[in-house]
């Protein structure tokens, strides 16, 4: 059976996209399938326009990227039924971090029958796939608000360290099934899968089908504190100190207002918002 195939990549050139494309579009021709290569646009409406007036045209879509190709695809795609399958090719690569497919297992995708249907986050009215996060990697998203490439790897860093040692704590509100939260807030995490940051496994006990999100939140502490904490992170094995509390949830509501929220690692508008579950939201291929 011949299939029309969607190829979404965004604009950026890095090798491994080049790989990944010239791989792809030499073994679509050879097995006689058709497909359309689409451009993201950095407006998220007018990928979400393409897709409205489009997505019923193709079989199936490929993504070749990153988290923030998958967030705009999760955003344009969510509830289609359409599987996507993901040959990452961005920064951090966290959502695909959750199979741990060799690069042999990620060509076996493409051929593959086999789907899964995951779970989103949603703040507001926007989708995510990872995490959503409110305090520090909110504030750091905000600062390097549109840096991508090399820039944006120096640009995170050097934000990361200027926050660890400059941030702020305030104070944030959390109601859950009408029940007032109050606490200092470092960083709090709502997430779906198991790694933000660039392969940071901030979640270790999150899942992608549950029908729940998990919530990670890191109080007020001192700097040495944050700093012995950090290499714990790439580990999961943060969970495991005084000043970080996990919970589960199927929704949620952030009530102090004026405070950045990330999702994704892009700019997801400010605080208050509702943070919620999207259960069986998204179709992946897996092999």
């Amino acid at each position: 059976m011949n299939k029309h195939y969607l190829i979404v990549l965004n604009p950026l050139p890095n090798k491994q996209k080049k790989y990944w494309l010239n791989w792809l579009v030499t073994t679509l021709k050879q097995q006689q399938h058709s497909y359309y290569i689409f451009t993201t646009s950095a407006v998220l409406a007018d990928n979400q326009l393409f897709f409205k007036q489009h997505l019923a045209e193709y079989t199936e879509v490929i993504m070749l990227g990153g988290d923030g190709t998958l967030h705009l695809l999760a955003n344009c795609m969510a509830y289609s039924n359409k599987p996507i399958t993901v040959l990452p090719c961005g920064t951090g690569n966290d959502f695909m971090r959750n199979f741990a497919y060799s690069k042999q297992q990620l060509k076996q995708l493409v051929q593959s029958d086999r789907v899964i249907t995951i779970d989103l986050g949603r703040v507001n009215a926007r989708y995510f796939i990872n995490s959503a996060g409110v305090g520090f990697d909110a504030e750091i998203v905000e600062r390097t608000k549109g840096n991508k490439g090399w820039l944006a790897r120096f640009s995170y860093l050097y934000h990361t360290l200027a926050c660890l040692v400059f941030f702020k704590e305030s104070l944030l509100s959390l109601q859950q099934q009408g029940k007032e939260t109050h606490y200092k807030n470092f960083l709090t995490v709502f997430a779906n899968g198991k790694y933000f940051g660039g392969g940071m496994k901030i979640a270790p006990n999150a899942e992608l089908n549950s029908s729940h999100l998990m919530r990670y939140s890191v109080e007020k502490t001192h700097l040495a504190k944050k700093l012995w904490a950090l290499p714990k992170l790439y580990y999961g094995k943060h969970i495991s100190l005084p000043e970080v509390k996990e919970h589960a949830f199927t929704q949620l509501e952030v009530l102090t207002p004026n405070l950045p929220v990330q999702a994704d690692g892009e700019s997801a508008g400010y605080t208050p918002v509702v943070i919620e579950v999207a259960k069986s939201a998204l179709t992946i291929k897996i092999i």
